[in-house]
């Protein structure tokens, strides 16, 4: 198992309980908001569904904005202790979230609990790619995002459905991984980032900027559509169960594709695989600004697939590539926050396009087209000779 993997063995036990304890903390808060107080707010604390949705972008954004300076707390204080606030104070925020009946405290709660958490992704991201064999680096933050990613989704949906029989029961359950998320963080005590070098390097600004234009608009491209997707399935005709078959399809090639685009990235160059990735990325989204019918959407979710397939790993390994190791928490914090930004503005945006012009199609084409800029600009700004540099 161990050839197949891309971490060493020696410290893979602290990066799976850290995986888990961030996927816990994940499931929590998406199934608190979109599952739980979207549900039980209105009827109970006379909380509209505008207040709890305003509340959940208020933590995501204080989340992002958090990210910059999370990054460097986890080298200064260790992975442990960041991940014991950030799960202690989200069970005080679960105790006072749901039992407030005034917006403005809930949107105050709401914001500390989402800072509290801005430490942990960064010092995840970091402690992965430490643990990663030499040149499957791209691969392992790769394989740390596809392991994390659905928590937040299991969260949402299986709170949803508890909450909706038993509300008691869904609280209880959100407060139980609170509390296994506390155990975790107690068993990580003493694991640190931090990484002694002779010459400490300074805080890499203008490597960083390299990463900025991508980090917003790989979130918030998608974000302006993905807030849309099923009345935009609904108006070309697309069935529930159709939509199933093309997400679980395009989901489904990329996890296939990533071990070989991802080995590609690592150790010969992921210049040419970011580049393609967001051009097909851009060209898929003009076709589906066509409205194309299930036949058509299922090579879409085919080519959608590859695209992102290329993007992850050749954008996790050149963020390895080209930042320091020094300072890679507090490097990857940025990143991170630039990247929550993009997608809490993508709905807004998406949705104000779409009702300017009465028409998700025009909102694909704009999400299209920042694929298809940030992929001119990488191969203007990756051109050979600054690479050689």
């Amino acid at each position: 198992m161990f050839r197949i993997l891309p971490w060493r063995q020696r410290g893979l036990g602290a990066l799976l309980r850290l995986m888990l304890a961030w996927g816990l903390l994940e499931s929590v808060r998406s199934g608190f908001y979109a599952g739980y107080l979207i549900l039980y707010g209105p009827k109970e604390l006379g909380l509209n569904a505008a207040v709890v949705g305003l509340s959940f972008t208020i933590h995501l954004l204080a989340d992002s904005f958090g990210k910059g300076v999370g990054g460097y707390l986890v080298q200064r204080y260790g992975i442990g202790v960041v991940t014991i606030f950030g799960a202690g104070m989200g069970m005080l925020a679960l105790y006072g979230a749901s039992s407030v009946k005034s917006p403005l405290l809930l949107f105050l709660i709401s914001g500390v609990w989402g800072l509290s958490l801005a430490s942990i992704l960064p010092g995840l991201k970091t402690l992965s790619s430490r643990l990663a064999f030499q040149g499957r680096e791209g691969r392992a933050l790769t394989l740390t995002d596809g392991l994390t990613a659905p928590w937040a989704g299991i969260g949402l949906l299986g709170v949803g459905l508890v909450t909706k029989h038993n509300p008691d029961l869904a609280f209880a359950l959100l407060l139980g991984g609170q509390i296994a998320a506390v155990l975790l963080g107690i068993s990580l005590l003493g694991l640190s980032i931090t990484m002694r070098l002779r010459k400490q390097e300074y805080y890499p600004w203008r490597r960083l900027l390299i990463f900025i234009p991508a980090a917003f608009g790989q979130t918030f491209a998608p974000a302006m559509i993905g807030f849309q997707v099923l009345p935009f399935a609904q108006k070309i005709g697309l069935l529930p169960w159709q939509l199933v078959v093309l997400i679980v399809l395009g989901g489904g090639l990329v996890f296939a594709l990533v071990p070989f685009t991802g080995r590609i990235a690592d150790r010969v160059s992921p210049r040419w695989l970011l580049i393609l990735g967001l051009a097909v990325l851009g060209v898929s989204m003009f076709w589906l600004a066509s409205k194309p019918g299930f036949s058509e959407m299922l090579l879409l979710a085919v080519i959608a697939g590859a695209g992102f397939a290329c993007f992850v790993p050749s954008w996790n390994a050149l963020v390895i590539r080209i930042l320091p190791e020094a300072n890679r928490a507090a490097a990857w914090g940025t990143i991170l926050m630039v990247e929550g930004l993009g997608f809490a503005l993508g709905p807004s945006a998406g949705g104000f396009i779409t009702s300017t012009f009465s028409t998700v199609s025009v909102t694909a084409r704009v999400g299209g087209t920042i694929f298809l800029v940030l992929s001119v600009f990488y191969l203007i700004v990756l051109w050979r000779p600054f690479w050689k540099r």
